[in-house]
C-alpha cells in the first residue's frame, strides 16, 4: 500500500511542478510582451522626434531596432552572439604569420634589479616580534 501511495504522490508532485512552471512561464511571457510593447512605443516616439528634426538616418535605425523587438524567436540574439564568438577570424596576430617567432628583444631584462632596490629591507615580522613577545605568551 505504501508503494502505491508513494507512486501517487510522485505523480502528483510532477503534475503540480508542471502546472507551476507553466503558470510562471506564461506570466514571464506576459511581462516580457508588455515591456517589449513599451520599448517599441518609446523607440517610435524617438524616431518621430528625430525625423521631425531632419535626422532621418537615426529615425530609420530606431525603427529597425523596434522591428527586431517583435521577433518571435526569443533566442535569435543569443544565436547571433554565439556565431560571432565562434568565428574563425583571430583577434590577435598569429606569431607564425608575422615572422617574429621567438623575437624577445622588446621584452624588459628581468635579470637586472630596478634602480630603487638599494633601500634597507624590512626584517620579517617573526624575527622582530619573536624576541619581544617571548615573555608575553602565557
Amino acid at each position: 500500500m505504501s508503494k502505491l501511495l508513494s507512486v501517487f504522490l510522485d505523480r502528483l508532485a510532477e503534475r503540480f511542478a508542471a502546472l507551476v512552471a507553466g503558470a510562471i512561464s506564461s506570466r514571464v511571457e506576459g511581462l516580457r510582451a508588455t515591456a517589449q510593447a513599451e520599448q517599441q512605443s518609446q523607440l517610435e516616439d524617438l524616431a518621430r522626434r528625430y525625423e521631425a528634426d531632419g535626422k532621418t538616418e537615426i529615425a530609420v535605425t530606431l525603427r529597425q531596432r523596434a522591428a527586431r523587438l517583435t521577433s518571435a524567436d526569443l533566442a535569435a540574439e543569443a544565436v547571433e552572439v554565439v556565431e560571432r564568438l565562434t568565428q574563425d577570424t583571430p583577434r590577435l596576430p598569429d606569431p607564425g604569420r608575422t615572422g617574429q617567432q621567438g623575437d624577445l628583444r622588446g621584452l624588459p631584462d628581468f635579470n637586472t634589479l630596478p634602480a630603487g632596490t638599494n633601500k634597507k629591507r624590512r626584517k620579517p615580522a617573526d624575527d622582530a616580534a619573536g624576541a619581544d613577545d617571548v615573555g608575553a605568551v602565557a
